[in-house]
């Protein structure tokens, strides 16, 4: 029977914290045996290639969806992070798959481990603060829950967004903290989640709003670094087929918005604000792409974020949400010609206390379309926030929210 590891190696229990920088290092064993603790550098989990933290070593420093040549090796590890949680999740399965994982705060050796079966057998790892999801799937996607409700079939065309499998519920799409896509639906929903793939971490800019290539299902436009706009087109199934390049330069527009048929003549339009502060209507043609923009004003700085939330005052025609910096929210009353009517506060101030906004049309069943939050707060844990459903009413004005989901911090939803 091997002796237990020194009591330092226990240290790992006590605190832990996501290091950005190198994924993972690997480094030889030493002619020498050390100390596992000594060996391995702080603010990282270290896996070791023997039992009872000796053999060769890497560290990790921050989610891994592969191991890559150290897949299946893991013998051994030690926790050395510092800050709230020493939260390490053990995944068998690459891309964090929730499917016997193991969540655990100590440092160990897994031969005589409560979870034997994952000697050499770890293909993906997760840690830091927010590994406390327990391996869970919330890790990975928002769990949804049951705030969305069927839409009424006869929910107009200025109000049937949102859907990404055309199962008459809302979806919501979300890049999580390794660059990963999904689409996620309700729990009264038929539609299952889906994994729409990886590497989007390379975009910029993420927005959806309906159909935008004319055959009726729900698209995504993506901004890469680079500055080149892409379109997405939905399979109406929950993902996409091949996508489609409408053009580069982008990078000189702070936010985009799919908002709808601005235009009134039946295609889905974008809107983009630029570093001087005007407001631009591209109005889509159709069939994927758009044609010359057309200018809609100036003094746009000081609004921080446009939502295409929909028809929210009942007038059949499409309509911008907008946030300034003073944290008011204003509803813009869509013409139904490409620009808009005069505005009218819908929120009086501390909008700012949201990180991002999301129109995802009707979300509680009641025929109107909704505004979806991700709202920060002391009474969510740490490293998450909560996505929140303001309700709207008839005249373009919100209810009390509801919780959706409980998300982690690293999570971009819309």
């Amino acid at each position: 029977m091997r002796s237990a590891p020194p009591a330092r190696l226990l240290r790992g229990a006590l605190t832990a914290v996501l290091a950005l920088g190198l994924s993972a290092t690997v480094l030889a064993q030493p002619s020498v045996a050390a100390d596992g603790w000594d060996r391995c550098p702080d603010n990282a989990v270290c896996g070791f290639s023997q039992p009872e933290y000796q053999g060769d070593m890497i560290v990790i420093r921050k989610p891994m969806l592969s191991l890559g040549s150290w897949d299946n090796r893991i013998r051994s590890y030690v926790v050395k992070l510092s800050g709230y949680s020493s939260a390490v999740c053990l995944h068998p399965e690459p891309g964090l798959d929730p499917e016997g994982a193991t969540h655990s705060y100590f440092s160990e050796s897994l031969d005589e481990s409560s979870h034997p079966e994952l000697d050499r057998a770890v293909s993906s790892v997760d840690i830091g603060p927010e590994a406390d999801d327990f391996c869970g799937s919330e890790s990975r996607y928002p769990m949804l829950w049951d705030v969305v409700k069927k839409r009424p079939t006869t929910l107009p065309a200025t109000g049937a967004f949102g859907d990404m499998d055309r199962d008459g519920h809302a979806d919501v799409v979300s890049r999580n903290m390794v660059g990963q896509l999904w689409t996620t639906h309700a729990y009264t929903s038929p539609g299952r989640t889906v994994l729409v793939g990886g590497g989007w971490d390379t975009m910029t800019k993420l927005t959806r709003h309906g159909d935008f290539d004319g055959d009726l299902n729900e698209d995504v436009l993506a901004r890469d670094k680079a500055g080149v706009l892409w379109l997405y087109p939905g399979n109406g199934k929950g993902w996409f087929k091949p996508r489609v390049k409408i053009g580069g330069g982008w990078n000189t527009m702070r936010d985009l918005a799919a908002a709808g048929d601005l235009t009134g003549d039946g295609k889905a339009d974008l809107l983009a604000s630029d570093s001087a502060g005007v407001l631009w209507t591209y109005p889509g043609n159709g069939k994927g792409w758009f044609g010359a923009r057309k200018q809609i004003g100036g003094g746009w700085k000081s609004i921080n974020e446009l939502v295409g939330a929909g028809d929210m005052n009942s007038d059949k025609k499409a309509d911008l949400v907008a946030r300034d910096t003073a944290g008011k929210l204003w509803l813009y009353p869509g013409n139904g010609r490409g620009w808009f009517g005069a505005r009218k506060l819908i929120g009086t101030g501390g909008w700012n206390g949201h990180k991002e906004l999301a129109g995802l049309g009707d979300v509680t069943g009641d025929g109107r379309p909704d505004l979806v939050a991700h709202a920060w707060g002391s009474y969510v844990g740490e490293g998450h926030f909560l996505l929140r459903v303001y309700p709207g009413t008839a005249d373009g004005r919100l209810q009390a929210p509801r919780d959706l989901a409980q998300v982690r911090s690293t999570h971009f939803v819309f």
